[in-house]
C-alpha cells in the first residue's frame, strides 16, 4: 500500500532545488559584477566596508588604509587612494569587504545640484 508523502516533504522536494538554483544565479551575478568593476588603476579604489558600520568606523578603518580622497554613494563607500604595491591589501585588512573602481562608487549617489545662475 503507497502512503502519499507528507506535504512538508513534497514542499522541501519542490522548495529545496529551487532555492539552490536561485542562490547559484545570485552568487554567478555577484562574481561578475565583482570581476568587472575591479580598479582600473591599483593606487586608486573605491573600498565598501560593511554596510551595518557606522560612518565613525567606516571613516577610522579607511584612514587606515590610504588616503580618503572622496565618498562613494552610500556612507560605507570611501575612496582612498595609496601606494598601488600596498593599497588593496591594506583595505581589506583594515575590513573593507569589495574593492571596486571608483567610477562606480557614485553609481547610486543622488545627482548633483545644478549651480544657480545670479
Amino acid at each position: 500500500m503507497n502512503t502519499p508523502a507528507p506535504t512538508t516533504r513534497r514542499f522541501a522536494a519542490v522548495v529545496g532545488p529551487l532555492a539552490f538554483s536561485t542562490l547559484g544565479v545570485v552568487l554567478s551575478l555577484f562574481a561578475a559584477v565583482a570581476v568587472n568593476a575591479q580598479p582600473s588603476t591599483p593606487g586608486r579604489v573605491a573600498a565598501v566596508f560593511p554596510p551595518w558600520w557606522d560612518p565613525a568606523r567606516v571613516v577610522g578603518a579607511a584612514g587606515s588604509a590610504g588616503d580618503i580622497s572622496g565618498a562613494g554613494g552610500a556612507a560605507f563607500i570611501v575612496i582612498l587612494r595609496g601606494d598601488p604595491a600596498t593599497l588593496n591589501q591594506r583595505a581589506r585588512t583594515a575590513g573593507a569587504l569589495l574593492l571596486l573602481d571608483p567610477a562606480l562608487a557614485g553609481a547610486c549617489a543622488p545627482a548633483a545640484p545644478e549651480p544657480v545662475e545670479s
